[in-house]
């Protein structure tokens, strides 16, 4: 369903916005006089990624640009931090996810009066609203006809998802409950970690003026050959920019841990052969049953130093210009090619 030909038509989406920050950046220096000034980069990281997933993940804007106060950014924001305050409910979620219907749930957790679950549920309802207001007004969009003629022409996620749920068979179409799900997965999951792994590529830059510069003379030969605005390819083709962005999410990986629940018996090779709790034995693989929750380490993987060697915990973006390793090319591990 999404093609290379999708990823061209958002990327005019993506030049529009980068290019109202830059003026916005611009101007608040100008403001401030002396061609200095303070900006709150990953506040306007936030705002540049909610607005980025808005118009090109579901075909909405959510004029975060214009530094209005959004609803749904504060409620977003507060669900991380609501969630590993309550770490120690985390093992039973399973169960309590399977207690009795929706409602029933809805019914004990609106009559709890636990502070932190209290607020984590006025954040949802309101991410909920917001994505239950989208649906509609796409669905309405569509029905009429206009669809086309709105924010991202409707090429964005959700406008493609209801287009192709018209003429797949039943049995194959996703119901009101999962469109509305993928809007909210990805409004929230999108912008979080995009805005965090911009503001941290931008962190790493700054400290490196070195690096920063050599990345600046890469984008602006790119300019003087194909223009202001890059086009997807132009874009890819810039291997110094990748390989920043390669080790950007290298150490700081959006998501530092995965979990996976094993789905049949399984011998588990492991890369780097350990020892038993006795230290008699050898063990170069573990017997995993079906039904164990794994919790993968991603900044681990991505840090280890016999995969990276001695300088794997520095910023390097110039060694995704080389061959890597065989000790990253030949593993197996759950790390920086599982996040790139």
């Amino acid at each position: 369903m999404f093609t290379r030909t999708d990823s061209f038509t958002e990327t005019p989406v993506f030049h529009n916005i980068a290019h109202y920050l830059q003026d916005i950046v611009a101007s608040r220096v100008r403001d401030n006089g002396n061609n200095t000034g303070i900006i709150d980069i990953y506040k306007w990281m936030n705002n540049v990624a909610l607005e980025m997933i808005g118009q090109a993940g579901v075909g909405h804007s959510f004029g975060v640009m214009e530094d209005k106060e959004i609803q749904y950014l504060d409620a977003s924001h507060q669900v991380l931090p609501l969630i590993n305050s309550m770490w120690y409910i985390r093992p039973f979620l399973p169960t309590l996810t399977r207690l009795g219907p929706p409602g029933f749930r809805r019914f004990i957790l609106d009559h709890v009066s636990f502070g932190p679950a209290q607020q984590l549920k006025k954040a949802a309802d309101v991410m909920d609203k917001m994505a239950n207001e989208i649906y509609v007004k796409k669905k309405e969009s569509l029905a009429n006809g206009t669809l086309d003629s709105e924010i991202a022409a409707g090429n964005d996620i959700i406008s493609m998802l209801l287009k192709q749920n018209k003429v797949v068979s039943p049995e194959e179409q996703m119901t009101e409950e999962e469109i509305i799900s993928q809007v909210n997965g990805l409004v929230f999951a999108g912008h979080d970690t995009t805005s965090g792994a911009l503001a941290r590529t931008l962190h790493l830059l700054a400290q490196e003026p070195n690096l920063q510069e050599q990345l600046r003379a890469e984008i602006r030969e790119a300019h003087s050959l194909y223009g202001k605005d890059l086009d997807y390819d132009q874009l890819n083709s810039l291997k110094y920019l990748d390989a920043v962005c390669r080790e950007s999410l290298r150490l700081w990986s959006p998501s530092q841990t995965l979990e996976r629940v094993a789905m049949k018996d399984w011998i588990l090779p492991l890369q780097y052969p350990i020892k038993s709790k006795d230290g008699k034995k050898t063990v170069t693989n573990i017997h995993v049953p079906k039904g164990t929750h794994i919790y993968l380490s991603i900044s681990s993987a991505n840090r280890d130093k016999k995969t990276w060697g001695e300088d794997a915990e520095k910023f390097n973006p110039s060694r995704w210009l080389q061959p890597l390793p065989l000790s990253v090319g030949e593993s197996k591990i759950p790390g920086v090619f599982s996040n790139l």
